[in-house]
């Protein structure tokens, strides 16, 4: 009994130690800035899935544990509709798992045309779900591997409301 206790203070330290420096590690890529591509549905004029981008950054407020939380700003692009949005982002990064979801829930505002080939005349408040999956690639460089939307407040046309959604594919580079 006494050697398992002298042992579990021997290694006690080293894995504070090894735990605090993990933390810090991750803490230092407190800003993101990202670039995707891949294709929106927004509905608008009977338009099916479109070319679009997403650009935008994050910012690091805190790190608890393996949970991150920072804020999003994102300008989101296509054909049909551009959005400006921003809001929280929650991240989880496990110590030896590649993968790190994330989910947001941003707000903003939306600009689409509603005559189909139009210019974007009409601007409206919105909000976005977004989750994704992040992979570091390089140290300071990460796959988004995937990126969806989800427009919760949807656009009204007429007496219909559309609910607009993305899927892209992207870089991030953490600084």
């Amino acid at each position: 009994m006494k050697n398992t206790t002298k042992k579990i203070l021997q290694i006690l330290p080293m894995t504070l130690i090894a735990l605090v420096a993990s933390t810090n590690l991750h803490a230092q890529a407190k800003l993101g800035i990202y670039g995707t591509v891949g294709t929106e549905k927004t509905e608008i004029n009977g338009e099916g899935w479109s070319t679009a981008g997403t650009f935008g950054l994050y910012y690091g407020l805190a790190h608890l544990g393996p949970i991150a939380v920072a804020a999003d700003a994102r300008g989101d692009l296509s054909g049909n509709i551009n959005s400006g949005l921003f809001g929280p982002r929650i991240a989880l990064t496990l110590p030896a798992f590649p993968l790190k979801p994330y989910f947001e829930v941003l707000g903003g505002f939306s600009s689409y045309s509603t005559v189909s080939g139009g210019a974007k005349s009409t601007t409206s408040g919105n909000y976005r779900w977004v989750g994704g999956i992040d992979t570091t690639i390089l140290p300071r460089l990460d796959w988004r591997i995937a990126d969806y939307s989800y427009s919760g407040g949807g656009i009204t046309e007429g007496n219909v409301t559309r609910h607009p959604q993305s899927l892209t594919t992207g870089l991030v580079i953490r600084f």
